[in-house]
């Protein structure tokens, strides 16, 4: 996960597909990810919908955002 320079946050995934966000989404996801990961609600639904190993993605992405 690395930021470009134009201002756009760019992560790839395990298999190597990118996704670029712009200052509007990132600010978006950020938002959405810190309130899902700030209660157990919102992470037993992750959980349930993905499975627990997307709990560590949902951190690592927070981390990427700029979220510590």
């Amino acid at each position: 996960m690395n930021g470009s320079e134009n201002g756009e946050l760019i992560l790839s995934d395990q298999t190597g597909a990118l996704l670029m966000l712009n200052k509007e989404e990132r600010k978006l996801l950020k938002q959405l990810l810190s309130m899902t990961m700030g209660s157990e609600s919102g992470k037993a639904y992750i959980i349930k919908k993905l499975g627990p190993e997307y709990i560590k993605v949902a951190e690592k992405l927070l981390q990427a955002l700029g979220v510590t």
